[in-house]
């Protein structure tokens, strides 16, 4: 699969020797952050693709990218970007001057068909008003997985747009310390959609992801890995004699993903999105066995963009459910007689509940990337160890709201505001001691704005940043950030 990357690369950068016109983005930034408690707030150390140190620090960043478009749909992309902060110790940044690169790609592609390789973060589509971004899976809180991804805009099948269809297939190799080293990810995903009139859309789709592979610390014999293998992973399918028992009883390797809805209406004055997006585990998505849990929003954006008030998000969080509050349960003597006594749940009946998101018994470190939640920022992992990387979730059971605000003051001064509301449960059978036993409740606010500048003619712009957490699972704290951000474009 390397090999498979290096190539590819090399053939995008010779589409980019054919290209005449290019476009190039830079910009460099510093920010400086101070917290009163020993942690930066909630919505301080959240997002930006888990670049943030998550206490008291200075963190520079410095990138570009440039692309290339022709008459005929041929398209070519570039872009690094390095990161290098200092920053008080914690279990997530264990060194006080740390370095690292947050971006290092190269794409292309014609018309609505891509292929990205390298590290490239992947946004969602509803921004960054949402505590999700709008995917469930993939939040913008963490630091982009190195892989290969294939991908299409919508592609539709007649003039009018009435009917289009979308989709990826990628492969990621992770490269952070975690419980099984190496570990890979298969993701896909496809939607459709329908414009019902020219004013609304109704659409949805599927996200699969599969981590399959890696060795396990202490151990010297690597997880399955071989093509057959990820052919079960493809189709989420039992694992072989080979597999772990685990595997061999549900399916190969840990999978996980999301299915959504959304409409969207676009009015004269507005667009107004709905969305529903639900997350599974395993089989907990086939028969939407684990519904309500999931991420609604609902989001409202004005055509006028110097407003005072331009967007409005609002979500209802909820992950409680989780398919209810037990796996699997004895079988009646009755039930027993149908069951094969070889078969590893023979005297049970599984009934598909503990669902336990971002969570995986042999890829114990779950569904995150450098200590950080890929998905859902509100579900939290447990603390790297000393050995400096994560074993298990301690909370994937939340309800909150979350809203987001955004725009103009006095048509000038852009301002972004964000609060978060949520009680936290823990997981299903934890200790009746455990901290979150107490259902802690927490309320995360943050509001930023871009100040002007009198420095006329220099694409340089200052952002001010005051944020706040209270209540009963983090501790009380005010953050304040200043940015300097030096930028811009140009033809090359």
């Amino acid at each position: 699969m390397r090999k498979l990357i290096v190539i590819i690369s090399l053939g995008l950068l010779n589409i980019a020797l054919y290209a005449q016109e290019w476009k190039a983005d830079w910009e460099t930034s510093f920010r400086m952050s101070a917290t009163s408690g020993g942690y930066m707030p909630f919505w301080a150390r959240t997002g930006e693709d888990g670049t943030l140190p998550v206490r008291s620090s200075g963190l520079f960043k410095a990138g570009a990218d440039v692309e290339y478009t022709d008459a005929k749909g041929f398209f070519f992309e570039s872009g690094v970007n390095l990161a290098g902060a200092l920053t008080q110790v914690s279990p997530l940044n264990p060194k006080p001057v740390y370095g690292f690169v947050d971006r290092l790609y190269v794409s292309g592609g014609w018309k609505m068909l891509r292929v990205d390789v390298g590290l490239k973060p992947r946004r969602g589509e509803l921004g960054d008003l949402s505590i999700t971004g709008g995917d469930f899976m993939q939040s913008g809180n963490a630091r982009a997985i190195p892989g290969i991804n294939l991908s299409s805009d919508w592609i539709y099948f007649e003039k009018g747009h009435w009917v289009g269809i979308r989709g990826n297939l990628a492969h990621y190799q992770t490269i952070d310390d975690r419980y099984v080293q190496d570990a890979m990810i298969h993701n896909k995903s496809a939607a459709i959609k329908f414009s019902l009139g020219k004013k609304v859309d109704l659409m949805g789709g599927l996200h699969h992801y599969a981590q399959w592979g890696g060795t396990i610390r202490g151990s010297e014999t690597p997880q399955v890995h071989s093509f057959s293998d990820f052919i079960k992973i493809f189709f989420a399918k039992q694992g072989g004699e080979d597999a772990s028992m685990s595997d061999q009883m549900n399916a190969l390797g840990n999978h996980l993903g999301s299915e959504w809805m959304r409409l969207v209406w676009r009015a004269d004055a507005f667009t107004l999105n709905f969305q529903y997006d639900k997350p599974f585990e395993d089989n907990s998505g086939k028969n939407f066995q684990n519904f309500p849990d999931g991420v609604w929003t609902l989001q409202l954006s004005g055509k006028d963009r110097k407003a005072f008030l331009t967007d409005i998000t609002y979500e209802f969080i909820n992950t409680t459910w989780q398919s209810g509050t037990a796996h699997d349960r004895p079988a009646t003597p009755e039930e027993m007689e149908k069951q094969d006594p070889s078969d590893p749940y023979y005297g049970k009946i599984v009934i598909g509940g503990c669902d336990n998101y971002f969570s995986n018994s042999p890829y114990n470190s779950g569904w995150t990337n450098h200590g950080r939640i890929i998905g859902l920022p509100l579900i939290l992992a447990a603390a790297p160890n000393e050995d400096g990387y994560v074993r298990g979730i301690v909370n994937n059971r939340v309800r909150g709201h979350h809203i987001g605000l955004r725009g103009m003051v006095a048509q000038k001064v852009p301002y972004r505001f964000r609060g978060t509301f949520t009680r936290n449960f823990g997981r299903y059978n934890q200790s009746s001691e455990s901290f979150l036993a107490s259902t802690p409740w927490q309320l995360s606010l943050g509001l930023d704005a871009e100040i002007p500048t009198a420095l006329s003619g220099l694409p340089v712009s200052f952002n001010l940043g005051l944020y706040g957490d209270i209540g009963k699972l983090y501790q009380n704290s005010v953050g304040v950030t200043v940015r300097i951000t030096y930028g811009g474009n140009t033809k090359l």
